[in-house]
């Protein structure tokens, strides 16, 4: 009984020497010291009323905590930027009914709600995969015979990107990763004396690190700028033929390295985490050449002097298409 009375002087009291004051947060911690880091002891709704003696309350500038009590009589602190103090007189002038900028305690996601919610739509990965199509290079064998017709076929290929997110970037826009490819091309030479014909198969097996950057993006698109290089294995197979069946086949092959540009476009979402991508890119190969092991056993259908194919700086424009997969 004594300590219902102490309880019922002790509200009385505080009634008298303190004033009123409004939560004006989505949801305001009471704290059991004056600091950030203290224990949450229970927390007031906006709106929610609580008293603040005006020893605190009549103090300017305000301190950054001020005392208040709860049910049972213990003491708590609440940050002053999160209440509204109910003077009722010119000083409620100077203190805002709302609290200014984003409110820090209200934890409720903004609409529309992701998909992907509770968990996050921000994925880390990227993995693509694209058909390619670009220029020929035109880097013929020198041949013991004057040329007539050269059919150059485009070359052709496939793509593979992994790519992952920086961990600095708070954007969602950088990324850095491996590219590879895997390209071939075909080419048709025929000779003015109308016997010999040669076929060329030319494959490119590229790989290295590129960084990305999204210039541009929404919900349902992206524009990426990509740079890097790649260290590239070259395999030239020659096949030549000439008058009364004669034929042999050797295989030249080489390495160089190539820095690349690549702008490209991304419509999202046309499956769950799966997108379309497409662009185009453009590789500089360094001058390098492509050598052979293999002995000529047919002369008259060779140069004997030339035992390697030479390719000096290269530009090489291509476009690609295909799908993304972000996880």
């Amino acid at each position: 009984m004594k300590k219902i009375f102490f309880i019922f002087i002790s509200l009385i009291n505080l009634k008298a020497f303190s004033y009123d004051a409004i939560v004006i947060v989505f949801e305001a911690p009471l704290l059991k010291k004056a600091d950030y880091k203290s224990k949450v002891v229970a927390t007031l709704r906006k709106g929610e009323h609580l008293f603040v003696p005006n020893t605190e309350a009549d103090l300017e500038p305000l301190p950054e905590f001020i005392s208040t009590f709860d049910k049972s009589g213990s003491e708590l602190f609440v940050p002053s930027q999160y209440i509204k103090i109910v003077y009722n007189d010119s000083r409620e002038e100077n203190s805002p009914i709302a609290f200014k900028g984003k409110d820090p305690t209200d934890y409720r996601i903004e609409e529309p709600i992701p998909k992907t919610y509770p968990y996050s739509d921000i994925n880390f990965l990227r993995a693509g995969v694209a058909y390619t199509m670009g220029t020929n290079m035109k880097s013929p064998y020198e041949y013991n015979s004057p040329l007539r017709e050269q059919r150059y076929s485009t070359e052709q290929g496939a793509r593979l990107t992994l790519m992952r997110k920086l961990d600095i970037d708070k954007a969602d826009r950088y990324y850095f990763g491996l590219f590879s490819a895997v390209n071939t091309v075909n080419n048709t030479i025929t000779f003015k004396n109308s016997v010999t014909v040669a076929s060329e198969n030319r494959s490119t097996i590229r790989v290295g690190p590129v960084f990305s950057y999204d210039v541009y993006k929404t919900y349902l698109m992206r524009v990426t700028m990509l740079t890097g290089f790649t260290y590239n294995y070259h395999k030239s197979t020659i096949d030549s033929r000439g008058d009364l069946q004669a034929y042999e086949q050797r295989i030249f092959s080489g390495y160089s390295f190539s820095p690349m540009a690549e702008l490209s476009f991304t419509k999202t979402e046309i499956l769950p985490v799966t997108d379309v991508i497409g662009g185009m890119n453009l590789s500089m190969y360094l001058p390098h050449s492509q050598k052979t092991s293999d002995a000529i056993t047919v002369p008259e259908i060779w140069n004997t002097t030339a035992d390697q194919i030479n390719s000096s700086l290269k530009l090489q424009a291509s476009i690609f298409l295909g799908f993304q997969v972000r996880y």
